[in-house]
Parts: C-alpha cells; sequence; structure tokens
C-alpha cells in the first residue's frame, strides 16, 4: 500500500522551478524526471534503509514579487514519520540551493546585455545532488565523453542497483552500493577507464575517508579546495571546476573545452579567446566571477 504526504517549502522571488533546474545537464541524467508541459519534477530520495518518491511543483504567489512556496508529495511504501518528511525537506532545499543568498549577484547582472535575464528571473541555482558522492560520481561520468555516453552510464548504475521508489523509479545509489569491483564499472555501468577511479570514490565515501562535511568547509580558500579535489583520482582541472561550480565556489571561472567554444560562438569567431581575457571579462564579479561567466555562455538555453 503506498502511503503519501504533502509538504511545502517556502522560496523566495524571484524564482523559477525550470530555471532552477535546467541551469545544467543534471535534470537530464538519473534518477530525475521533469515533464516540462507541466513543470513538474520528479525525484527518487534515499531515506535510510528504503526510498521515496518527491514530485515538487512550484505554487505562484498572487504578486510576482512576492514569495511563493514549492508543493512537495511524498509517496512512499509505509508511513512516512515527521522525521522522513524533513529529510526530504533537507534533500530539496539542498538541490536547489535554496539557501543561496544570490541577491548581490543579481544586482551586478542588472542592466548588462545576456545577464539581466538571471537578475530579472533569479538565474544562478545550479542544481546539485542531495550528496557530494552522487555529484562526483556524475562528474566522473561527465569525462573525456559524450553527453549521450554520460546519460547512458548513470542510467546504467540507477538501473543496476539504485533502489526502487514507488511508482518504479530508482534512487541513485549509496556510496556503500557503489563500494564493488571495477569489473562492475567497466562491464555493467559500461565506465571504461574511469572504473577505478569509481570505485575508489565509492570507497572513500562508504568507509568515511570522503565526507559531505568536507566539501562544504567555508573557511577553506578555494585554491586549496581545488587541490583537494585535484586528488581525487580521475579529477583534473575540468573535473575539480565542475565540482566547485557545485559547491557554490563561483570565484574560479572553471573554464573548460566547452566554455571556450560557447564563448566563440557568443563571439562569432572562428576561434576562442585566451583564458585572460575571460579573466577581465568577468573580474568586476568578484567571487561571483565564475557564475556570471556560466549564465552568459547559457543565456540562449533560458532566453529565447
Amino acid at each position: 500500500m503506498k502511503h503519501s504526504v504533502r509538504t511545502s517549502l517556502a522560496v523566495k522571488a524571484p524564482f523559477e522551478l525550470p530555471l532552477a533546474l535546467q541551469g545544467h545537464g543534471w535534470i537530464w541524467l538519473a534518477p530525475h524526471r521533469f515533464e516540462e508541459a507541466s513543470a513538474t519534477w520528479m525525484v527518487p530520495l534515499r531515506i535510510g534503509e528504503r526510498a521515496v518518491l518527491a514530485t515538487v511543483r512550484q505554487q505562484r504567489a498572487a504578486k510576482a514579487t512576492a514569495s511563493g512556496s514549492l508543493s512537495i508529495r511524498i509517496d512512499a511504501d509505509r508511513r512516512v514519520s515527521s522525521g522522513d518528511v524533513a529529510t526530504v525537506r533537507q534533500h530539496i532545499a539542498h538541490m536547489l540551493r535554496l539557501k543561496d543568498d544570490l541577491g548581490p549577484f543579481w544586482e551586478l547582472c542588472k542592466g548588462k546585455p545576456r545577464l539581466d535575464w538571471a537578475h530579472q528571473r533569479g538565474g544562478g541555482r545550479l542544481l546539485r545532488s542531495p550528496g557530494m558522492f552522487e555529484d562526483l560520481l556524475k562528474i566522473l561520468f561527465t569525462t573525456n565523453c559524450t553527453w549521450a555516453a554520460t546519460t547512458s552510464m548513470t542510467q546504467k548504475l540507477v538501473d543496476a542497483i539504485g533502489m526502487q521508489a514507488p511508482g518504479g523509479m530508482r534512487a541513485f545509489p549509496t556510496a556503500h552500493e557503489c563500494d564493488r569491483e571495477a569489473s562492475f564499472f567497466r562491464d555493467v555501468v559500461r565506465a571504461g577507464y574511469r572504473a577505478d577511479a569509481c570505485v575508489q570514490l565509492a570507497q572513500a565515501f562508504a568507509r568515511g575517508a570522503l565526507r559531505d562535511e568536507q566539501f562544504a568547509d567555508t573557511a577553506l580558500p578555494t585554491p586549496e579546495f581545488r587541490k583537494r579535489l585535484l586528488a581525487l583520482r580521475g579529477f583534473g582541472p575540468y573535473a575539480a571546476g565542475q565540482a566547485l561550480r557545485l559547491c557554490s565556489r563561483f570565484d574560479d571561472l572553471a573554464l573548460d573545452s566547452w566554455c571556450r567554444a560557447q564563448m566563440a560562438t557568443i563571439l562569432e569567431r572562428t576561434t576562442a579567446p585566451d583564458d585572460t581575457w575571460f579573466v577581465r571579462r568577468y573580474e568586476g564579479f568578484g567571487h561571483y566571477a565564475g557564475l556570471a561567466m556560466w549564465c552568459e555562455l547559457t543565456a540562449s538555453w533560458h532566453c529565447q
């Protein structure tokens, strides 16, 4: 028998759920499902030893400038406790970065070509996972491959060992569940050369050598934070840069080949500008430089 509970989370304007979900590619990877027509987000979440399904929609405020809310329906295979509800609310708030104060960033974007949209609509809330293990493993799945390969690896992992939630969707597996032989990642997930790095990452989180708290240390300077990421097997400058964005470290531009090529397209050039050009272009945004660059590079995704 399925049990359902409804709860809500307050969101302060400007906030658009589709915009927050589609800021980068995570929403299109398992275990997420997003129905664009109804702006409905469904994600299975691990709550202890079981998986529940969270269905999230935005409730519009009466006035455009007023705060609104997110309605969350939690479907489970047995009674949902108040503690379970609190955990789901915490996960959703973390994933959507509802506690991040982007007001200063939006003010910096105000009136600027290709960035004013972020000021008007509240751009810059890049979707992340409930925990760092999922984010880091997905980043490994993006290295040196096509997006189709990333999608396939993620889906194969979730299909193989993700715990099933009501309705049939499967949650992303925990580090303990991913603590397997490299052959699993090579033969089942089809992760190729990444298999050993996947195993080491899973083991580090499963055995406590890595913890979410280590990636939430706001006192650690970004250069030291980057070193911590680069020490992980399989994490070069590209992967570290992606992880920095998901940890709200926007003072690092996190430049990669896609960023350079996208800027060349925007500028209608045959070659991309060099890295010093990027530094000069965004230096006025201070520790939001990387977020400003990302929002400019992805403006066409949100502005038709």
